[in-house]
């Protein structure tokens, strides 16, 4: 994280929480004692991204996956709770915890702050760009994920610094939010300077960023066919070539290989400075594991309360000569007395001193998502040849058959993109919206093919606590009786 400890225990206090929107900040943060020079700026810039990672290394799974109905209860037969439960079934409540938006007001105030402070300081114009680059990136990705997840919002665009400030904010439109998306990708843009850290903003992570962001608006929010250029625009400027990719999936998510050529943005986690994160949640409890094979074939540690459901399992191994399968889907005769265990495999980490460490970076984005949306763009312009051509780039890496897919119909099509994003980024917590994009959503989740009528099905509640904290938010509309 560079320089940012010395200057870390002035931006603790960015997150002092007893607030009203959840993002309250304590005054002695100010600009009299913290935003004085470059090192300043930087620091709070990967600070800015501490927040983050602490916002979505966990949440970013229930946010993105966990929701599609392809996941259930692992070792004990149950969800952790039933909030986990409810989440699935979208029968949450307003006490949900998965439901709170807390962490990602408070990333954004900090990056609010950085905005304010960067155009204004007397910094040289490689530090202000750098900082202003990352800051409105952040902001556009943490308003897409609350835009996606709760429609309405409150839309904060100024750091608070003092409680005598007004903190009562009220939900505006869905719509504002995206626009504020769309504003803050383009001054991202206009600030970018070239970098090739993985775990903050690069050129490339911007493109994704866009064409995700291009497709949500073209697909779910109507907003015509701009968006889908906008979209286009954003894959064509990634120059798109299979080299991009590793030869073989298993060199993605090795610990020998982290951050390699084919990953583009991650939520960085690194052994002795930040580990676990939602992985924490699919490794197996020494309890139920042979000796023999534990962390040794089996990934050990607290519990394991999420899995597969063997309807996903069926997708994922639904073709034996997918070279895929190991990678996603760990099973085997390992458990005591020589019983069938299974795990979600990607992000288990490593073995140091004998001790299993969860230090897999959470990945965001990487090239085969970008060949994915290229077929999902290609697809909606109707040009089905073309959308398989761009998913036959990941078949072949994956069935080692650039062929596999021959039928060049509509539906044919579009089951095919949908089936490979579920087999290609099972556990990457984003299949959510892709099913969404795709409408395939009511397919795989039936508790939400049950409710399909119930307006906002497919956001969230606002929690109470925020709900008692301002007196200007109202809950989603359609879950007042959750």
């Amino acid at each position: 994280m560079k320089n940012i400890l010395l200057l870390f225990s002035v931006l603790i206090f960015v997150t002092s929480c007893h607030d009203k929107l959840d993002i309250i900040q304590d005054n002695r943060l100010s600009a009299s004692n913290m935003w004085q020079d470059e090192d300043d700026l930087e620091s709070a810039t990967f600070g800015a991204y501490y927040y983050l990672r602490n916002t979505m290394k966990t949440n970013v799974i229930y946010w993105g996956e966990y929701r599609n109905g392809l996941w259930g209860p692992g070792t004990h037969g149950t969800l952790l709770n039933n909030n986990q439960s409810d989440m699935v079934s979208a029968t949450m409540s307003a006490t949900n915890p998965y439901a709170s938006w807390t962490n990602l007001y408070t990333t954004i105030n900090l990056v609010n702050l950085i905005i304010k402070y960067g155009h204004d300081m007397e910094v040289n114009e490689e530090a202000r760009n750098f900082a202003l680059s990352n800051a409105y990136f952040i902001r556009a990705f943490s308003y897409f994920w609350i835009g996606r997840i709760w429609g309405d919002a409150p839309l904060a665009l100024e750091g608070f610094e003092s409680t005598s400030q007004d903190l009562n904010l009220p939900r505006s439109p869905q719509k504002e939010i995206f626009d504020q998306v769309e504003s803050d990708l383009a001054a991202a843009e206009q600030f970018l300077t070239g970098s090739s850290d993985k775990t903050i903003l690069t050129p490339s992570a911007l493109a994704m960023l866009k064409a995700d962001f291009g497709l949500w608006m073209y697909r779910v929010q109507n907003g015509g066919d701009k968006y889908l250029t906008f979209a286009e625009s954003a894959i064509a400027s990634l120059s798109l070539n299979p080299s991009r990719l590793e030869d073989d999936f298993v060199a993605i998510f090795s610990p020998s290989n982290k951050r390699g050529k084919e990953i583009i943005y991650v939520i960085p986690n690194e052994y002795g400075e930040s580990e676990g994160g939602f992985p924490t949640q699919h490794v197996w409890n020494r309890g139920y594991i042979d000796p023999a094979y534990a962390n040794t074939e089996v990934p050990i540690g607290e519990n394991q309360w999420w899995l597969y459901t063997d309807d996903y399992i069926d997708i994922i191994t639904s073709d034996p000569t997918d070279t895929r399968i190991p990678v996603t889907f760990g099973h085997g005769p390992y458990g005591t007395g020589g019983l069938e265990v299974r795990w979600a495999n990607k992000f288990v980490g490593q073995m140091i001193s004998g001790t299993r460490v969860l230090d897999s970076d959470i990945v965001i984005y990487r090239y085969a998502q970008a060949y994915l949306f290229d077929a999902e763009i290609k697809y909606y312009k109707k040009n089905y040849n073309g959308a398989l051509a761009s998913l036959r780039v990941i078949t072949n890496r994956a069935y080692k058959n650039i062929g596999y897919y021959n039928d060049g119909t509509d539906a044919a099509v579009l089951d095919a993109i949908v089936t490979e994003n579920l087999k290609e980024f099972a556990s990457e917590a984003n299949t959510w919206w892709t099913l969404i994009r795709t409408d395939k959503v009511w397919d795989y989740n039936q508790s939400l093919e049950s409710q399909k009528s119930k307006k906002n099905i497919l956001l969230w509640p606002i929690t109470q606590s925020a709900l008692n904290r301002n007196y200007n938010l109202t809950q989603t509309d359609g879950w007042q009786g959750q």
